[in-house]
């Protein structure tokens, strides 16, 4: 069974208290002080991510978009082949990441922010703007000296996300020859 976030919290506090005493010594061995803060900031990063799965695990959002998505692709690219008209790669940090989002529309959400809810994950960020291919219109930009995320609708444009997916599909299609997949773009209107 996982950890859960209350079950998590007292070793978060206990690793934040070390730090807090060997930097409250002043005199404290380097080789000490970064040890107690990698591990606070490790402990943190799980504790956290636990609080993000319990508050922001409903996938709720993510599966009805997906599935809006996928009743565009077929809707508008019906003539092609199944394979191409399926929604893919988009998992639980994606869920968590959307559902957060939602709450917050029209909010800057910091890229530091986005990261707690994955425990920490480097490639955050980049779960983050890969949403904007299943139609989401999310803004991202650099201000304060962080990046911060808005997302502007808590709908996606299924229609431009089918379009993306669609086309995505197609170029990672590595049995079709350069040439199909150029052929089967252009006749997207996306080459």
């Amino acid at each position: 069974m996982p950890a859960t976030w209350r079950g998590r919290r007292p070793t978060a506090l206990d690793a934040v208290e070390r730090l807090r005493q060997l930097l409250s010594e002043g005199d404290a061995e380097d080789r000490r002080l970064v040890v107690a803060y990698l591990d606070a900031k490790r402990v943190l990063a799980s504790a956290f991510e636990s609080f993000a799965v319990e508050r922001y695990s409903d996938p709720t959002v993510l599966e009805e978009t997906k599935r809006r998505v996928e009743a565009q692709m077929r809707a508008s690219y019906g003539h092609m082949s199944a394979r191409y008209l399926r929604v893919r790669g988009f998992g639980t940090s994606h869920a968590i990441l959307i559902a957060y989002l939602a709450r917050s529309v029209g909010t800057e959400v910091s890229s530091a922010e986005l990261r707690m809810l994955t425990g920490d994950a480097v490639h955050t960020e980049r779960r983050a703007r890969e949403l904007r291919d299943l139609g989401y219109d999310l803004e991202a930009r650099h201000t304060g000296g962080t990046d911060v995320y808005v997302l502007r609708s808590r709908e996606a444009d299924a229609k431009a996300g089918a379009a993306m997916l669609v086309a995505r599909n197609i170029r990672e299609d590595r049995g079709l020859s350069a040439d199909q997949r150029g052929e089967m773009l252009r006749r997207m209107g996306r080459s």
